[in-house]
């Protein structure tokens, strides 16, 4: 038993910083699926700055309560693409592709972002503290020259 306990641990201590990040905001999609309001308030940073696709901005209460008001919610939310950048010694910042259902009301459509957050290291736990989303919209590669 002591023996599974310590390679467990010894596992979670090779983790670098950027793969404990990617892993906690997979919990994030996890907890934004379930409406867990207390799950998500221990990711985010009481700092936070939530920019979603549509330029609306939240900050950590207000984004809570309109995920657990019961007329938002997720489902098939997938993750790809995802970059983990070390940026300074307590800042990862990511980056990558999101794909999911989202329920509006009664209203449900699909949804694909490409999205940039940032975390820092608040204690001993990375903590979300900034979140950019944005639906991608064409195509913004400058042409060659004749």
């Amino acid at each position: 038993m002591l023996v599974m306990l310590f390679a467990a641990t010894a596992v979670h201590a090779a983790e670098s910083p950027g793969d404990i990040v990617k892993r906690t905001d997979l919990a994030r999609l996890e907890a934004m699926r379930k409406g867990d309001g207390p799950a998500l308030a221990r990711i985010f940073s009481d700092e936070i700055v939530f920019i979603h696709s549509d330029g609306r901005s939240e900050g950590k209460a207000d984004y809570i309560k309109n995920m657990t008001a019961g007329d938002t919610a997720y489902t098939d939310l997938k993750t790809a693409e995802v970059q983990a950048r070390q940026i300074a010694k307590d800042v990862i910042v990511l980056s990558g592709a999101q794909e999911m259902k989202k329920k509006l009301g009664p209203t449900w459509s699909e949804i694909k972002i490409r999205f940039l957050s940032v975390w820092r290291n608040e204690g001993g736990t990375w903590r979300m503290v900034a979140w950019q989303s944005l639906r991608p919209a064409g195509n913004s590669v400058v042409p060659g020259k004749p």
